[in-house]
Parts: C-alpha cells; structure tokens; sequence
C-alpha cells in the first residue's frame, strides 16, 4: 500500500496559513493555556483542508491482466480460423485465477464476442462478423481498447494476417501512450491455394450504336489449367469460350457490336478447373450507348399489340417482354427511356422490382406509362405500393359504387414454417386490406397452426386502427391443419346477411385431409367465395388450387414474399368495390394541354375503364362522363409518368385503336414520357480505395449552377452516405462506403427548383483485396506492437505472461480529512466562545476556581451587588443588631503580612455604616 497526493501544488496554502497563524499568535499580549489549545487547533484544521485539497489516495497494486483478444474475421483469414480458434483455447488455459479475458471479433466493424470473464471455459466457435470484404484494424483496435477498464492492467492480442484494407492501425496503435495497455499480435498466415482472379475487365464508358465495343481481360493464375469465359450484356450471354490459362499474367480481347442505345451492363466470369477462392472470379464493366431512345413494353396474350404497332411504325425501339422477364436490377432498366405496362397484376411483379422501377424513374428520369385491364391499377393489387406511388393516380375509388353490406375474412397461416419476412408481409398485406374498408364493413382475420385463433372477431369494423393493431401484433405458432380454421371461417359468414362475402386462405405448407367440398358447396348457396395463396415451394398447391376451384375464386401461387401484399390488396379491391366502370360514352377532353389538339376532329367513343382517383399534382388530359380520369399524367422526381386507365385492345377503349390519331397520340404520350432536360457535359473520375469509393465530377459548362450528385447500387437502393461537396468553382466530389458492385451515379443541375441538365453514369467496384493471396504483413504488426510495449507472439501460451510494469489502483481518500477538520472546527468554536479546555487542565485548577467563586461571593463588590436581584440582597443583608455585637478579632498576623491576607471588603462597609448611625 503507497501513498500520493493528485494535486501537491495545493500544500502552497501551508505559506499564507503559517503567515496568519503566526500574527494570531503575535497578537496576544497576554498567552494563557486556552490561546495555546486555540492555536494548536486552527492549525490542525488548516492542515487538514489543506491535505484535502490536495486530494490524496491510497495506491494498491492491480492484480490480473484483463486480455481482450481482437480476432480478424475478414475473408483473407477465414482458411485459418480453427486455427485461431484453437490458439484462444490454448491461451485461456495458461492464465491464473486472477487474470480476465474477453473475445472481440472485427472485420469492417469490430464486434464484442464474449464479455471479460475469468473461467476457463472452452470457446466452441465465433459468431460471422458483417461486411468480411474488408480488414479494418483501426476501428478493432479503438474498440478493444475503449473495452479495457482505465485503472486495469489492458493487454490486446490481435490475431489476423496484417492485411489491412480500411482505417490506418499504425497511426491508431500511438494513441494508447498514456494508458495501461500492452499490445501483441499473433500472425496467421493462410496457406495458398490454387486459385484463377479475373483481374481486370474493361470497356470504354461510351461508345455509339452500331459500334463495335473492344473487351479487355486481364487473368492471374498461380497455376496452369483451363477455364471457361462467360460475358453477359444484360443477363444475356454474348461470349461463352474455353480459354488456356497459363501460370502468371494472362490478356485476352474481344469486340462486339452495340446495335441498340442504351446503359450497357457487362459481366464478365470464369470458371477455373482448378481454382480454390471462387469469389475473385467475377467483374463488371459499364457502357453508355449513344443512339436513338429505347423502350421497354410489358404485357402478356398480346395485350399491347396496338400500342406495339403503334409505336414500330412511328420508328421506336422497343424490347417487348413478358412480366416474368422483368430485370432485377436496376442497370436493366437504365438500358431505357421510357417503361410501359399493358395490364399487368401486382402480384407478376416482386415487391423488389417494384422499388427498382421507383427508382429508375425518380432519381434517373426513366418514363413509366400505365394502361388499364382487369388486372390493373386497384384490381391489380397495386394499392399503397411504390408504382401507386409514381402514377398520377390513386388505386383507392373513395365513394364510387360501394357495395353496401361486405364480409371478409383472412385465414392467415402461423406455422413456424412462416417465420420470418413471409409472416410479417403476410400481416403486413392483411393491415393493408384493413385500410382498403369502411368501417361498416365486417371483418374478421383467422391465424392457423393446428388450432384457429380469432386474432379480429368477425363483426363491422368499429375502430381500423385496433384491428391493424391486432394483426401486426400476431405470433408464430406450432404446425399446420387447414381445415378447423376454413370450417369456423365459413360458419361465421355463413350465418350473416351479408350482400358479398369472401374468404382469402394464405399457406405455406402441407395440412391434413378434410370435408372441404362439404363446406364450401355450403358456403356457396350462402354466397361465399374463396380464394387461396400458396406461398413457396414447400405449399400444397394441388389442394388450394382446386379449394379456389370449388370456391370460385382465384389461386395464387408465389415464390417471392414480397408479392403477398398485392395479391391481398387485389382481393380485398375485387370483393370491395366496382372498379369497372363500364359505361360507353364519349370522354371530356380537357384543353390548353399539348396533346388535346389531337381531338380537334373529334374524340372516340370510350366503353369501359378502370375508376381511380386523381392525384392534386396530376394534370387530367382527358375525364370520363364521372369525371374520373382516363389520361393523366405527372412528373415523379427526375422522371414522368402517365396513366390511361380504360385497355388499348378495342374491348374496353372502344374507338380509340381504330382512331386516325391512335399512332401520333401514342408517339406523342412515349415523347411527353422522356427526360425533359438536356445531357449536361461532366468530367467524371472514379476510384476504390480500401472499400471507400471517390466520385470527382467537373462541369464543363455552367460551372455556376449547383451540381447535385446521387448514387444508387445495383439494386435500386440509394447510398445515404454519399452526399456531394463543392471542392472548387465547378468541381464535386462524392466518396461512400462501397462494397464490391455496380453503382449508378445521376448528376444534375438545376435552376429555378427545375432541373436543368442530367448526366447518368456508373462505376464497378471489383472484388476486394481480401480474396488475394498475399503474405503476412509482419512489417505492420511489429511497428504497431513495438509502439506500445508488446510484441509479436510466436506461443499462445505467452499470451498471460507478467505485465511490463506495477499498476497500483488508486482509492481517493479525502473525504475523511475534511470530516476530521469540520469536527475539529467544532470544538474550535467551543473553546473559543465557551472557555471549554481539555480536561487534564480542569482537574488541575477546579479547587482553586472554587475557593475564588466562594470569597467572591462572601465579599461582593459595590459592582458586583449592584448586579444581585433586589429579593437576594435584602435576605443576606445583616440587621443593625448582628452588626453593633460584632466585633473582628484583630488578627496580629494577617496585620503584619498584608499580602498573605486580602482585605475583606464587606468588613469595611460595615464598619462605616455603623459610625454614620451613631
């Protein structure tokens, strides 16, 4: 146990205290004991405050080391991880009682495995860090260190090959100078393999239609075998080659002609016979083909071929496709300008290529042109999704046809074989279908496993947002039976005077057999209808199929989760309300609109359309006799979008196919539908640096006007980091974290709030430097170990040996002074204005203190009487009497020594009064 004083400069208060205690002392002429015990305890309360202030502590020595091992858990050490594994164990089993240990693993974040304990416990495995693409030895070791109590001895292990991709380690290791920390490392170096990377692939950012594009590749092999090469231009294979690889560098080039316009997406991969890391086998290159603008038609059973007709003899380029081709991702619908939709259901498209086309629309100007169908708009279970978000038109019909008296009921399954985003869309769809009634409709919602459970008693809906409560807050439970809950669906419809009554069974696995037929023949003499949703592989798509068969409704088979809430909302709208207006009249054609002089001769008649509700922004080109719109349209963001909500076969649009106009009003709507801003002129530069991507891009002209820069990875998701900084008079950088993909760069200008000029680019990030084969870097870990007492550990039973230096735990003990000197201040005060002093010296002195007080009292002064109540001085007072018979005794001694005898005062009173009265 030592002891130490924080702040020692706080004992130069001792100087003014003495100088003020040595004046006090000086001051008394006269020094009697109680001066001395005054003095001595002001000084024992100055010294005491003093030591306080000072802030003394106790320093005991700190036993155990607490150890955090940093364990790297990026892609270039996962062939070595049991071997780390195992090196944690060994070391655990060489430390003392007194010692902890805690796990942290990193790779781009570091993450705490196990908290600091001291048992020997075995550890079984490590849990899969995120993002193993990058090596961030910085951020691990700002994490283990913060992790590491500041009064403990702290010891780091790094384990990890060195290989740093992120952050600077070196830099980070000098900031745990002024702690108790010890840094080590364990190397690991993975053992090659034989492995084929595809290095390099490039093709020139631009080119124009009909050029032939130049491919470059560029492959190393640390060994010698053979390899198939496969390129594809927009998921569609353009080169498939055997090639000879040879041990070293290996180039290879091509040239394919471009015939179409468009953002070109190239993939370029190999397949090695021998090769052992398969994720550096793969890359990508961009292309933007200058050329006339390209459209992209959706439709099946021929649902647009008028409009196809239409646009071919107006000289369009257009990829016609059915919705089961749709891209995935968003560089597939950056090849074109413009997107049209002929009647097809929500439930053809996932929830994903949904936001793909929100995107491409909103932040790239990519057109989108919907026409109506019985499987469109509302009827196509497009309410509350991203493509009711980007058309002029609301889905939801508020008011218009009603069906007065409504029942509905999900029967939703809550097996455990749902867990997970299939269970949540699929309570999430049914909150949907919620908001899609009135409050006077009846509804009710069923959940499944072996038993039913009536999560929302089947009644009129009295407050929505309760019943959406009690549908988000429904749990998985157990197995799946089928049966019990359609059979207490149907019983409660059943006996309800209702005018439509539906029923939607959603699934996802098998369930035992039943009297189905029985209840569902039953429900219909009722007038209830059923439809069924089979969701995955693992459904019993034979038997909803034919319950929605029996039960005349519809059978919906997906693979894709995100796909239930359309197929819900389709539903709920089918059994809601009347979307087909089907009424032949002749539509209103609003003027002062550029395409309303296409109807100067006359409008067509129309038969039937789809009833939607315009939006505020929209502009209504052309009304039905309700004054529902027919034609609108409306910018979304960077991109314009138009709605025509009656069919283009002739079935329900009536005259229009057959119209003189139809192919101009067609070329016209596809125009109106392109980027209405001009091709900025921009200098882009890009580069990838340890998972940080820079962006620089400089105007060419207008360098005065703002420059907005926004990206988006390949699947339509915008990187939230990436905001543009001015760097100078027309200059922009952007820089992002970015794992290996494409990325989609939008550059805008704009003036007034409108945009100005749009640029649309790209950029590939390859494969990380985690899937090359490289060394350990033992040049960096000895710098950062030697910069804070550690080393380079070749036995991980040197992990817990004896720390480098004593680290004492200090304990603040001045709080005991200062209660010491408040105590001694106490009896300071007493002294000072009670006469109280120790006892040894009133023992001494009591006697003579009584002897005093009594010859005081005896002999009283004229001063001393003066101050006696009136009653005491009249009862001791002597009579005339006593005083003429007393005579004093004369005292020969006490006459000769005067000294020895003090003169009694009371005696000569009385003798004086007695010779005045004679």
């Amino acid at each position: 146990m030592e002891f130490q004083i924080e702040h020692p400069l706080m004992l130069l208060f001792l100087i003014p205290v003495i100088g003020s205690l040595v004046l006090f002392w000086r001051k008394k002429k006269k020094k009697h004991k109680k001066e001395y015990v005054i003095l001595s305890l002001r000084s024992i309360i100055y010294f005491l405050l003093i030591l306080g202030l000072c802030m003394p502590s106790l320093l005991s020595p700190v036993k155990g080391t607490h150890t955090v091992f940093l364990v790297d858990q990026s892609d270039s050490v996962k062939r070595v991880e049991g071997e780390i594994l195992s090196s944690i164990n060994e070391a655990i089993k060489q430390k003392r009682d007194e010692d902890n240990y805690s796990i942290v693993t990193f790779s781009e974040k570091p993450k705490l495995e196990r908290s600091f304990t001291n048992q020997q416990e075995t550890v079984q495995q490590l849990s899969v860090n995120e993002n193993p693409q990058f090596t961030n030895l910085e951020e691990g070791l700002k994490f283990a260190a913060s992790y590491i109590p500041d009064d403990q001895k702290g010891r780091i292990v790094l384990m990890t090959d060195g290989v740093e991709t992120n952050g600077n380690s070196a830099k980070q290791s000098t900031f745990f100078s002024g702690r108790n920390i010890e840094l080590d490392a364990m190397a690991f170096q993975p053992p090659f393999v034989e492995d084929v990377s595809l290095q390099s692939f490039h093709t020139p950012q631009s080119s124009f239609e009909g050029e032939a594009v130049p491919f470059q590749i560029g492959l190393e092999a640390n060994v010698d075998t053979t390899a198939t090469l496969h390129i594809t231009q927009n998921n569609e294979t353009i080169i498939k080659e055997e090639i000879v690889v040879s041990k070293g560098t290996n180039n290879y080039s091509y040239s394919i002609p471009l015939t179409n316009p468009g953002l070109y997406t190239f993939k370029a991969e190999i397949f090695p016979e021998q090769d052992k890391i398969v994720e550096n086998n793969i890359s990508h290159s961009l292309t933007q083909v200058s050329g006339q603008p390209k459209v992209l038609m959706v439709d099946q059973d021929g649902a647009g071929d008028n409009v196809f007709r239409a646009l071919d003899a107006s000289g369009w380029k257009v990829d016609r496709i059915h919705p089961s081709l749709l891209p995935t991702t968003l560089s597939g619908f950056l090849a074109y300008e413009s997107i049209i939709f002929h009647n097809i259901s929500g439930h053809l498209l996932s929830g994903t290529q949904m936001e793909l086309i929100e995107t491409a629309v909103k932040d790239f100007g990519i057109g989108f042109t919907m026409t109506g169908g019985n499987e469109s708009y509302g009827l196509g279970g497009y309410f509350q999704t991203p493509i009711e978000k980007i058309l002029p038109v609301d889905m939801d019909v508020k008011g218009k046809k009603e069906i007065p008296s409504l029942g509905l009921i999900i029967v939703l399954d809550r097996s455990g074989s749902m867990m997970g985003e299939k269970f949540e869309l699929a309570k999430e769809a049914a909150a949907r279908s919620v908001e899609l009634l009135k409050e006077e409709d009846t509804f009710g919602f069923i959940a499944f496993d072996t038993e039913p459970w009536a999560v929302v008693e089947t009644e009129p809906i009295q407050n929505k947002e309760e019943v959406i409560e009690s549908i988000r807050s429904t749990a998985l439970g157990g197995g799946t039976d089928i049966f019990p809950a359609l059979n207490q669906a149907y019983e409660q419809l059943n006996e309800m005077d209702l005018k439509r009554k539906h029923i939607i069974l959603l699934t996802d696995g098998q369930s035992n057999d039943g009297p189905y037929e029985e209840i569902i023949e039953e429900g219909l003499t009722n007038n209830v209808t059923l439809s069924t949703v089979a969701i995955g592989g693992d459904a019993d798509t034979s038997l909803l199929e034919e319950l929605a068969g029996m039960g005349t409704g519809r059978f919906y088979e997906v693979y894709e989760a995100s796909s239930v809430p359309s197929i819900l909302s389709r539903e709920t709208a089918l059994t809601t309300k009347t979307y087909i207006e089907d009424n032949p009249h002749v539509p209103t054609v609003y003027g002062g609109y550029d395409w309303s002089k296409r109807f100067e001769n006359g409008t067509p008649f129309l038969n039937t359309y789809i009833a939607t509700t315009l939006k505020t922004r929209a502009e209504q080109i052309i009304a039905s006799e309700k004054e529902d719109p027919v034609l609108a349209r409306m910018n979304y963001g960077l991109g314009r979008t138009i709605a025509w909500t009656s069919d283009v076969s002739g079935a329900w649009s009536g005259g229009f196919p057959s119209w003189d106009e139809w192919t101009a009003f067609w070329n016209d709507m596809v125009t109106w539908s392109l980027p209405s801003y001009e091709q900025g002129a921009y200098d882009i530069s890009t580069s990838v640096n340890g998972g940080r991507a820079s962006v620089k891009v400089e105007t060419i002209q207008d360098i005065l006007m703002p420059v907005s820069v926004s990206v988006s990875n390949n699947k339509g998701q915008i990187i939230e980091g990436a905001k543009s900084k001015m760097v100078g008079p027309g200059q922009y950088e952007v820089e992002f974290s970015a794992i290996p993909d494409i990325y989609f760069l939008n550059i805008t200008q704009e003036e007034g709030g409108e945009t100005f000029s749009s640029f649309t680019s790209g950029m590939v990030v390859p494969f990380s430097t985690e899937f090359e084969q490289r060394p350990v870097n033992m040049d960096l870990l000895e710098t950062i170990t030697s910069n804070q007492h550690g080393k380079v550990l070749d036995n991980p039973n040197e992990v817990f040996r004896p720390y480098h230096k004593n680290v004492y735990q200090s304990q603040t003990v001045w709080l005991p002074f200062i209660i010491m000197a408040f105590f001694f201040l106490i009896i300071e005060i007493f002294v000072r204005r009670f006469g109280l002093i120790p006892l040894g010296f009133w023992s001494k002195n009591k006697d003579k203190k009584k002897e005093v007080s009594e010859r005081k009292w005896k002999a009283p002064s004229i001063k001393r009487k003066a101050l006696i109540p009136e009653k005491i001085v009249k009862r001791e007072e002597p009579r005339v009497e006593e005083l003429k018979e007393f005579k004093p005794k004369k005292d020969k001694k006490l006459a000769q020594d005067k000294t020895k005898a003090p003169i009694d005062r009371m005696d000569q009173l009385l003798k004086a009064k007695n010779r005045k009265r004679r």
